[in-house]
């Protein structure tokens, strides 16, 4: 692997009721369209993020499919895949360490200003380590 391949991040960025993210593309192995089945291991985005009172419907809903360290499958339900892009780790910014303790706990770990908006980026390992 090259020093550039180094620091660079490969992002799936997408968007949930107006609010932008991003997932390291390690992270998923399967990208696909949602058709409306439920499952015990198929959870919604807005849910695990826990802002289920301000998000509007999905308006394109895609599922992740997570990696994990086990057999356990753990999906995540999406809107809005916008993007898979890679990212040099001198634009990513990890949030202040005022906030750090609050914001990982809920899976996020850090921002990248991208277009002029903020992409708010999501660890799903580490909302799984919270579902146990």
């Amino acid at each position: 692997m090259s020093d550039q391949e180094s620091t660079r991040l490969n992002l799936l960025l997408f968007s949930v009721g107006g609010i932008h993210f991003g997932v390291d593309a390690d992270q998923v192995v399967e990208v696909a369209g949602y058709d409306g089945h439920q499952a015990d291991d198929l959870f919604w985005f807005h849910e695990e993020l826990a802002y289920a009172a301000v998000v509007e419907p999905y308006l394109s809903p895609m599922v992740f499919s997570i990696r994990t360290d086990d057999a356990r499958s753990y999906r995540v339900i999406i809107d809005m895949m916008e993007d898979v892009a890679a990212f040099s780790l001198d634009d990513l910014q990890l949030f202040p360490s005022l906030l750090e303790p609050f914001v990982a706990r809920g899976g996020l770990w850090g921002l990248l200003l991208r277009n002029g908006k903020m992409v708010l980026l999501v660890d799903f390992q580490r909302f799984l380590l919270h579902r146990n």
